[in-house]
């Protein structure tokens, strides 16, 4: 693995088994001086705890919808979205939806990556902008990742755990993988990729209803709308020191 001294991607895991893991670990940790951690990286763990297997999908078949109005198969389009509306009617109940305003989030790519902040002039941000920033909004969780903060290349216990979850996240020991870096000290970050859930459903809609009436194009911007409205939440858990 090539290292990147100040935030290197492990790999995109499923945060369900990732942070079941770290809470465990954490809970085990008898040091009295780590139980308000301990605490807090619970209940991190119990919000960010899960993705949705429905949204997930959704978010999938989304981009193969534009995919395929792009290359003229119109049909498959159509399955695509049909299949995305079906599965966000599913996802309306999923117990992996969380309450948060848009504030609190971070924006992404369509990716899932950080945004990059544009060189050009930013237009100012007005009131009616930021209340509704600041307003309650149910999200999706559709993917997630694990990164590492610390220039762990300085340590070489800390590059040798690096080195031994890989290794044990090769072998599909995602739990094993955690211990690793939570024994080692190592900082983590759990970064969470949602969805607003109400909004997206409205736009997947609109786009089939586009697509049924032969506005391909049109529909496919709507779909662009709705990758682009992707945010994401980071949870970040301090390694537990052995010492």
């Amino acid at each position: 693995m090539k290292a990147d001294n100040k935030k290197t991607l492990i790999a995109a895991l499923t945060i369900a088994t990732l942070l079941t893991a770290g809470s465990a670990l954490a809970a085990n940790e008898p040091q009295p001086v780590q139980q308000k951690s301990t605490a807090r990286q619970t209940a991190a763990a119990k919000e960010f705890g899960k993705i949705s297997a429905d949204g997930s999908s959704a978010f999938q078949d989304l981009t193969l919808t534009r995919l395929a109005i792009f290359d003229g198969r119109i049909d498959a389009a159509k399955k695509y979205i049909d299949k995305a509306d079906t599965a966000l009617g599913k996802a309306k109940t999923d117990e992996a939806l969380f309450v948060k305003a848009e504030a609190d989030l971070k924006s992404t790519t369509t990716e899932g990556a950080p945004a990059k902040k544009s060189a050009g002039a930013v237009a100012p941000v007005t009131d009616q902008q930021k209340d509704q920033k600041e307003e309650l909004v149910t999200w999706l969780p559709v993917d997630g990742s694990i990164t590492i903060n610390d220039d762990y290349t300085a340590s070489a216990p800390k590059t040798a755990a690096v080195a031994e979850a890989n290794k044990r996240l090769a072998n599909g020991d995602k739990k094993g993988a955690i211990e690793k870096l939570k024994l080692a000290d190592i900082n983590i970050d759990f970064v969470l990729v949602a969805l607003p859930l109400d909004e997206t459903i409205a736009k997947v809609h609109q786009a089939a209803s586009l697509i049924n009436d032969g506005k391909y194009y049109e529909a496919s911007q709507i779909v662009k709308q709705v990758q682009d409205s992707v945010r994401s939440d980071v949870v970040n858990i301090v390694g537990v020191p052995t010492h």
